[in-house]
């Protein structure tokens, strides 16, 4: 098992209940494919570097975790059909 770190960023348009329920689900996505999740911070909303599907804003979320390397395959399929993260990247940790 290996440190990972992700940053996503959740649709703005979904208000604050239902960013409390897309961070559940990206952590339920993380825990179904065998990842143990360390930490996982908010970071707010804040001004995109540029526009992605016509939305000047995003709210960042940051996670850690550990999981095996060969389930982050799984993780990302289930990631990018999720229509809540408008972006994600996964980073390995040293």
């Amino acid at each position: 098992m290996k440190k990972y770190e992700i940053m996503y960023i959740i649709n703005p348009t979904i208000l604050e209940e239902g960013r409390d329920a897309v961070v559940e689900k990206v952590t339920g996505i993380l825990t179904a494919a065998g990842a143990t999740v360390a930490k996982s911070e908010k970071w707010g909303e804040r001004k995109l570097a540029y526009p992605i599907d016509k939305k000047k804003t995003g709210f960042y979320v940051l996670a850690t975790f550990d999981i095996d390397g060969t389930q982050l395959s799984a993780v990302e399929g289930k990631l990018n059909i999720t229509e809540e993260v408008i972006r994600y990247i996964i980073v390995k940790q040293d």
